[in-house]
């Protein structure tokens, strides 16, 4: 399969997933059902709240094909897991800011950036621990595999 169709696969199976944590995550986090119990930035150009939602939505998915399509990095076998993690956070790390920049959803300044920033980080040193996590596990299996076969 070329990449384009790879791309474009990915993205209609992340944009729904990238919809359905958004939801999640306003139901969970939502000060309030409400979205314009404290109006931000981005809401104040809507004069209806179901305008502010289906907005919503597009932006979760634009997230979720952001992070869906950008995992094809970690299917570059001759990349260390390092090396596809920081590819990884650059490219989700400068949409998002890009996406969010674009929607106008936070006052930028640089307190902003620096918690954003600091926060980004935290979630990739996670997912870089895990990957290297899983993958030691996954190469002491084959071994022991190699092991076992080699045996017979």
């Amino acid at each position: 399969m070329n990449l384009c169709k790879k791309i474009l696969k990915l993205a209609l199976w992340s944009a729904p997933i990238g919809v359905n944590i958004g939801i999640f995550s306003y139901l969970i986090f939502s000060p309030s059902f409400n979205p314009f119990s404290s109006l931000s930035n981005f809401e104040r150009f809507f004069q209806h709240s179901v305008s502010v939602n289906l907005v919503d939505l597009v932006i979760w998915a634009l997230i979720g094909i952001i992070f869906g399509c950008s995992s094809l990095i970690y299917r570059i076998e001759t990349w260390s897991i390092t090396k596809q993690t920081l590819v990884h956070f650059c490219i989700t790390y400068f949409l998002l800011i890009i996406l969010s920049i674009l929607v106008n959803e936070h006052e930028w300044n640089w307190y902003y950036l620096l918690d954003f920033t600091i926060n980004f980080c935290i979630i990739y040193l996670i997912v870089w621990s895990v990957s290297l996590i899983r993958a030691k596990m996954f190469v002491k299996s084959l071994n022991r595999k190699l092991h076992q076969k080699n045996q017979n």
